[in-house]
């Protein structure tokens, strides 16, 4: 019964979504900014200061926004990730928190490009990364998002066959990159970064409001133990960076409702999808 509940606020979501008024030509500069986190690579296999367990921590109780939800793109069969014991319970861990599992690889070879994989091993490592989702879940994953975010037309046929909705993003901060005990103004440079090209490209129309809010994905890997260690200030950089930008953000500047992730992740995806094949963005092989 709970599932079917799930399922039908998620549509009830979707219909919303839907039939919000268009805003094509319409002034955005007032509408708010909410950001969904996503989360790639994990989950970590590690014994000792686990990342991935660190970031669900966080997200679970921070002093910016309690019970942030978010989406992972997960490996589900690689020994240092979802093969492994750990990394199964943290895969339960994460649905029973009321986290969105996605697809990152279903490859037990690990984090492989996509559009290096024969079509045929593509094609498995997807059923299996799906049915690997499912046996937590009891549905299956509508989200992937391509290891080294690189793709191509084969693989996008590919996700298309598997019912698979191709999720990127609209801010990369490069969490963990910059090392030494001046990183966090480093980070803050390239959030800064992001954040201006995010003003530009909603002034531009080129990031819909979707609702009545203008969702933000953000990407980061929560295998990355500066980002596990540091969370909670990055997302303070975000809302910092956002401000200075005069962006408007939310009463509630995170996602927190599987439901409305959902919903905002499956109605955001075609724009990627478009923005991707115009730009080319993440197609590092033709």
């Amino acid at each position: 019964m709970k599932r079917y509940l799930r399922l039908w606020h998620a549509a009830l979501w979707v219909v919303y979504l839907m039939l919000a008024p268009a805003m094509a030509g319409a002034d955005t500069s007032t509408m708010p900014v909410r950001f969904l986190l996503t989360f790639d690579d994990g989950p970590s296999a590690a014994a000792e200061n686990n990342p991935t367990a660190s970031i669900l921590d966080q997200l679970a109780d921070n002093p910016i926004q309690p019970r942030i939800k978010a989406i992972f793109f997960v490996q589900t069969r690689y020994r240092k990730s979802g093969g492994s014991d750990i990394g199964q319970q943290l895969l339960r861990r994460i649905h029973a928190s009321g986290h969105l599992l996605a697809l990152h690889s279903g490859s037990d070879r690990g984090h492989i490009n996509h559009t290096s994989m024969p079509p045929d091993e593509l094609n498995q490592s997807l059923r299996d990364g799906i049915d690997d989702i499912r046996l937590i879940t009891t549905a299956a994953p509508r989200f992937v998002r391509p290891t080294f975010w690189a793709f191509n037309n084969a693989t996008l046929a590919a996700y298309e066959r598997n019912r698979l909705h191709m999720l990127m993003y609209d801010i990369r901060v490069n969490d963990g990159i910059t090392g030494g005990i001046n990183y966090v103004w480093r980070l803050r440079l390239r959030v800064a970064a992001e954040m201006r090209i995010m003003r530009a490209r909603i002034a531009e129309g080129i990031v819909p409001v979707v609702g009545d809010v203008i969702p933000l994905v953000v990407a980061f890997h929560d295998t990355n133990r500066l980002t596990a260690e540091n969370l909670t200030v990055y997302m303070r950089l975000l809302l910092e960076e956002a401000h200075k930008q005069e962006l408007v953000v939310a009463d509630k500047p995170f996602f927190d409702a599987a439901d409305e992730i959902h919903a905002m992740a499956l109605t955001r995806s075609p724009d990627f999808l478009k923005w991707a094949r115009a730009t080319g963005l993440g197609r590092r092989h033709p």
